[in-house]
C-alpha cells in the first residue's frame, strides 16, 4: 500500500500514523539501523565511536531492526551511550517506519530537532558519509 494511502487512511481514522503524528525517532541524531545478518552493519558497529565523532553536532545512535538474541548480542557490543533502546511501542513504530523507507541494510537516517527524518542514506557509513548526512539534514532547515 502506498505511503499516501496509509497516511490518508490514518488521518481519516484519527490514528497516530497520520502525517501530523509525532515521530517515533529521537531528535537530533544519526540513527544507524543494524541487524545481525547484515555484514556491513558489523563493520559500522566496530567504527561507532569514530562515526559518532563525525556526526557532531548530531548524536549517533544504533538501533537493532529485530529483537532476537543475535540482534541483542550485536547491540551489546555498542557502548551504552550509543544504543537506542526505547519502549517497546516506540521501537515497533520506529522499525515499521524505517522498514517502509529502507530497501535493505545498511541504512541510516538523520533527524531534526523534533525527531523528523530530514536525510537518509542507503549503504554503509564512513566519516565522510556521516558528515554528508548531517549536512543534508541541516541544509533543509537553513
Amino acid at each position: 500500500m502506498s505511503r499516501g494511502i496509509v497516511a490518508l487512511a490514518a488521518a481519516m481514522l484519527g490514528t497516530a500514523a497520520g502525517a501530523d503524528a509525532p515521530s517515533p525517532f529521537p531528535p537530533g541524531v544519526v540513527l544507524m539501523l543494524v541487524a545481525p545478518w547484515c555484514a556491513p552493519c558489523h563493520g559500522e558497529i566496530a567504527r561507532a565511536d569514530a562515526l559518532a565523532a563525525a556526526a557532531r553536532p548530531h548524536a549517533l545512535l544504533v538501533m537493532a531492526m529485530d529483537d532476537g538474541p543475535r540482534a541483542r548480542a550485536m547491540v551489546r557490543r555498542v557502548a551504552p551511550a550509543l544504543r537506542w533502546e526505547p519502549a517497546a511501542d516506540t521501537m515497533r513504530r520506529a522499525r515499521a517506519d524505517a522498514l517502509e523507507r529502507a530497501a535493505g541494510l545498511p541504512y541510516s537516517i538523520a533527524t531534526d530537532d523534533r525527531g523528523r527524518i530530514c536525510a537518509d542514506r542507503r549503504g554503509g557509513l564512513d566519516d565522510a558519509r556521516v558528515r554528508d548526512l548531517v549536512a543534508r539534514c541541516r541544509a533543509r532547515f537553513e
